[in-house]
């Protein structure tokens, strides 16, 4: 029972949403620019296959880098939480002599001290060794191409493409 308002409220939701989508009914007409009988060419500069990867990885070793920070945030703040709900909320009980059936009993505030801190923690130091294998890998991939890019460029007679002649 308490679920159908917001049942109703998520059906209204989704109808007001698809309702209110944009529409083009009718073509947008522009205006030609005054210059249209003059053509103008548009030259590209000349990439290879080495820059689109290079900024390629560029790109990919930044958000490795932004996701190994993000993650050992989270490590830290779920260590923050787990570690002081385990060491000042919680307690070992041994129930027989010999110590072979232990119990962890903790209060309402070391619960959910561990309960939050612990996901954090497990979940953020998993995601930091991860991610920082990907982003040293990728990074490595990167100076490689650099490299490879430098000693390409400084060989003695090539053609540049820009000036459309040879250059030593």
């Amino acid at each position: 029972m308490r679920r159908l308002p917001l049942g109703i409220l998520s059906l209204a939701l989704s109808i007001a949403a698809f309702e209110s989508g944009a529409r083009a009914d009718a073509p947008i007409i522009t205006d030609a620019p005054a210059s249209s009988n003059q053509l103008g060419y548009v030259t590209r500069p000349s990439t290879s296959y080495d820059d689109f990867r290079q900024r390629e990885l560029h790109e990919s070793s930044r958000r490795s880098r932004n996701a190994l920070i993000g993650l050992s945030a989270s490590t830290v703040v779920g260590a923050a939480l787990l570690f002081p709900g385990l060491i000042r909320q919680c307690y070992l009980i041994q129930a027989n002599s010999l110590g072979t059936t232990d119990e962890l009993r903790c209060s309402p505030a070391g619960k959910a001290l561990v309960g939050v801190g612990w996901p954090l923690f497990i979940g953020g130091s998993m995601g930091v060794l991860i991610s920082g294998i990907m982003f040293g890998v990728r990074k490595g991939k990167l100076r490689r191409l650099e490299d490879r890019m430098a000693y390409e460029k400084s060989r003695a007679f090539r053609w540049d493409p820009r000036i459309s002649r040879f250059v030593f």
